[in-house]
């Protein structure tokens, strides 16, 4: 797993535990490093120690690696990472959100509309937005991925001011809304399935 060429996921700490895998490709790897490219800005500090995933055969594995070098910009950034230890089967991978940024994807939020959808996990999702929420409050959401919507109640659970002022939440659905729970593991699924392909396609051509 991690060869270059392979379509990846990398699994960032943040400080509101979310859980979110960022989109990439491995482009250079040997027995002890690899380095992958991402088309989103992520800038995991030097030194820091986190999770790489890829899909082998239909399950997912997951690499132990410290990132040792940044290149590239912080746009579209090249990261070279250190191996810890062997890969290992990633069992609780519904617990994972999904960044669906580059699909351009909008929610309407109570009364605020095109909201973008940062991404998404079968549990909740996260959106930006320029109206304040409170923390712990519920709001309608409606938002729709390759035809699959998702309309609810959500309970704002984190908030984080982004640099130019607009505002991050994280949004969960009550365990009682089974449908919305439902349709947003499909989109968390199907998100994963279209970056793998595209980066499989993207690695052959």
């Amino acid at each position: 797993m991690l060869e270059a060429g392979n379509p990846m996921f990398l699994l960032i700490p943040s400080p509101s535990n979310e859980r979110v895998l960022h989109p990439g490709s491995v482009v250079e790897s040997d027995a002890t490093s690899f380095v992958a490219a991402f088309e989103e800005p992520i800038t995991p500090a030097v030194g820091a120690d986190l999770n790489a995933f890829c899909e082998v055969r239909g399950k997912l594995f997951q690499q132990a690696a410290t990132v040792i070098e940044f290149r590239g910009n912080a746009e579209c950034p090249t990261i070279a990472f250190k191996r810890s230890g062997e890969p290992v089967s990633a069992e609780n991978r519904q617990t994972f959100r999904v960044s669906i940024l580059a699909a351009d994807v909008t929610a309407r939020v109570d009364k605020e509309r095109s909201c973008p959808v940062v991404d998404v996990s079968p549990e909740g999702f996260a959106i930006i937005a320029a109206k304040k929420y409170t923390l712990g409050s519920l709001v309608q959401c409606t938002f729709t991925y390759d035809e699959t919507t998702v309309s609810t109640m959500a309970r704002v659970q984190a908030m984080q001011v982004k640099k130019d002022g607009k505002l991050r939440y994280g949004l969960l659905v009550p365990r009682s809304n089974i449908a919305a729970r439902k349709s947003l593991q499909e989109i968390s699924a199907a998100a994963q399935r279209v970056q793998l392909r595209r980066r499989r396609g993207a690695a052959a051509a």
